[in-house]
C-alpha cells in the first residue's frame, strides 16, 4: 500500500509540472502535437457473476493494472479521439473453490470448501497482457491539468500465467500454470472523472474459466465486474 501511495503522489506531481512553462498564446491556438493521458495505473475490486449455488467469494478480489495508451486526437482542438495501447494486469480472485493439479497426471482437481474455518485464504491469480481500445473525450488544454474526461471502449486480454494458492494455519500451497483459464478474454471499460481521480468500471464479456468446466456436477462458468479508480498521466 505504501508503494501505491508513493506512485499516486508521483502521478499528481508529474501532471502539475508537465503543464508548467507553456506559452500564453497556446491557450488560443491548437497545438498540432498536443497529446494527453498516455500512461495509466488502476486498482479495482472484482465482483464475480454467474456463480452456481454453493460457490461464493470470501475475500477482497482485486485487479491491478498499468500500461501505455497512444493518444490519437481526431479533431482540431485535440480533445476528442481514439486511444490504442498495451499494458499488464494482475487479477486475484478469492473464493471457496480450491483449484490444484494432480502431481501424478497433471489433471486439474477441484475441492469445494464449504467450511470457512478450514482455511485462511484460497485464491487463484491471472497475469495478463492487456490491449485497450478507447474512444476518448476530455475538457483539457495545454495549460489545464484539471478537467473532465470520459473514456470508453473494449479491452482484450491475453493470459500468460496463472496460479492458485491455498493457505491454512499449517500449509501454504501454490500451484502454477492452471490450465482451465481461458487464454483470451474480452470486456468493456468505462473511465470517467475530474482531475487526478477517475472512476473505472469493467464488464467482462467472456467467461474466465474454459467452457465445459464443472465442479461437483455444477457448471463452473463465471464472468467478472470491476469497480475501482484509475489514474492517467503524461
Amino acid at each position: 500500500m505504501k508503494r501505491i501511495l508513493i506512485f499516486i503522489f508521483f502521478i499528481s506531481i508529474s501532471r502539475l509540472f508537465a503543464q508548467q512553462n507553456v506559452p500564453v498564446d497556446s491557450l488560443y491556438r491548437p497545438d498540432p502535437y498536443y497529446l494527453e493521458d498516455q500512461f495509466y495505473f488502476g486498482i479495482s475490486y472484482i465482483a464475480l457473476k454467474n456463480l452456481p449455488e454453493g460457490f461464493e467469494q470470501n475475500g477482497f478480489s482485486n485487479s491491478v493494472k498499468f500500461g501505455y495508451i497512444r493518444d490519437l486526437p481526431i479533431n482540431e482542438r485535440r480533445n476528442f479521439g481514439l486511444g490504442i495501447g498495451a499494458g499488464l494486469g494482475w487479477d486475484t480472485y478469492f473464493q471457496n473453490v480450491r483449484i490444484s493439479t494432480n502431481e501424478e497426471n497433471g489433471n486439474i482437481a477441484f475441492d469445494l470448501l464449504e467450511d470457512k474455518t478450514d482455511f485462511i485464504s484460497n485464491s487463484f491469480t491471472i497475469k495478463k497482457l492487456e490491449f485497450p481500445f478507447e474512444i476518448r473525450w476530455r475538457g483539457s488544454t495545454m495549460t489545464k491539468y484539471k478537467f473532465w474526461r470520459l473514456y470508453t471502449g473494449l479491452v482484450a486480454s491475453y493470459v500468460y500465467a496463472t496460479s492458485s494458492e491455498f493457505v491454512t494455519d499449517n500449509v501454504d500451497v501454490i500451484y502454477k500454470n492452471i490450465q482451465i483459464i481461458k487464454p483470451w478474454q474480452f470486456g468493456l471499460s468505462l473511465s470517467v472523472g475530474y482531475g487526478t481521480w477517475n472512476f473505472n468500471y469493467y464488464l467482462g464479456l467472456s467467461n474466465i474459466i474454459k467452457d465445459n468446466t464443472s465442479v461437483e456436477n455444477k457448471n463452473f462458468q463465471m464472468k467478472d465486474m470491476r469497480f475501482g479508480i484509475i489514474f492517467y498521466f503524461l
